[in-house]
């Protein structure tokens, strides 16, 4: 992976933040040794509720309706006494996430359950010149004003929606496709002919999600196609093991582009508060892998295209 990180800043040519780039990545490189060709599922989330996220959209939904005495004795400040998981996918720290921000409205909640920074972790992360310089910038705006063009759908559709306009075209689908096209591979997604997105976009919720799990009617038109075992799995992403990754082998490298003199001079970030990200994620006091590999991808992206030494990585 740390080998890798060099081609990954060079190919994306922007900051690209999706640890999920470098198994894809090794996927096509994989793959075009046999093939020049592949088809890929990307989009049969969003159109058919597939995200196990769309659990906490519909869950938020019903906790809405609540009077609101019973919900500030259900979710008051109490909570944030209580310590997060270390563990990235940890039932208990999903809880945390969800309920930090259970009190806003729809389309503010699942801006930040999306997001890597959420407001107060960036405020803390800035120095003061440069919170001073994007003060009026909003990057959480992108996903609201998705939000609000499907406001008139129920939640759980307009998290798909707005997925489908923001979180598809601007990560699953540049990761794909730089991925695949570094490695002259042609990549197609059949889920996202025009005509099967106009049907999916069509449908009542009803008939994509039911009792917590999504991809109803899919499942239903390819019962006799697929074996139960795959019809029955679980939703399962294509991740790599960030949070061990950063407490073993890229704990050093991390630290040395995160803390190096070319990264803290660039008056972004507070040195500081950087070290204390590294700190808290070595010593299992909190996780943060994906918040220190989108820093981590920033600053090497810097390093390839906006600083002085363009050069293609080797």
């Amino acid at each position: 992976a740390a080998e890798l990180l060099p081609q990954l800043a060079w190919h994306y040519d922007e900051p690209f933040a999706d640890s999920s780039a470098l198994p894809t990545w090794q996927l096509a490189q994989m793959a075009r040794q046999h093939v020049t060709v592949a088809l890929s599922g990307d989009g049969g989330d969003e159109l058919f509720a597939g995200y196990q996220r769309y659990s906490a959209v519909r869950l938020a939904d019903w906790l809405r309706r609540l009077p609101a005495s019973l919900r500030g004795a259900l979710f008051g400040r109490w909570w944030q006494a209580l310590p997060a998981a270390a563990a990235t996918k940890s039932l208990w720290r999903r809880w945390v996430r969800f309920v930090a921000a259970v009190h806003l409205p729809p389309q503010e909640q699942y801006q930040q359950w999306v997001s890597v920074f959420d407001r107060p972790s960036r405020q803390q992360l800035y120095t003061a010149e440069f919170a001073a310089a994007v003060a009026d910038c909003d990057p959480g705006r992108f996903v609201q004003s998705a939000w609000e063009r499907f406001c008139d759908r129920d939640p759980l559709s307009a998290a798909a929606l707005t997925d489908l306009v923001t979180y598809l075209p601007s990560d699953l689908m540049t990761k794909v496709d730089t991925a695949t096209m570094a490695h002259a591979l042609e990549c197609r997604q059949p889920f996202l002919d025009h005509r099967v997105v106009e049907l999916a976009a069509a449908m009542p919720i009803e008939l994509k999600w039911r009792m917590w799990r999504g991809k109803r009617i899919l499942r239903s038109a390819l019962a006799d196609l697929l074996p139960p075992p795959a019809r029955r799995r679980r939703k399962m992403g294509f991740g790599v093991p960030l949070d061990h990754w950063f407490r073993s082998d890229l704990a050093q490298p991390a630290r040395d582009v995160l803390l190096d003199r070319r990264s803290t001079q660039r008056g972004y970030f507070r040195p500081q508060a950087v070290a204390e990200l590294l700190e808290a994620h070595e010593q299992h006091r909190a996780e943060h892998s994906h918040r220190l590999w989108a820093l981590l991808m920033l600053e090497l992206w810097h390093r390839q295209w906006a600083d002085d030494s363009r050069t293609p990585a080797s």
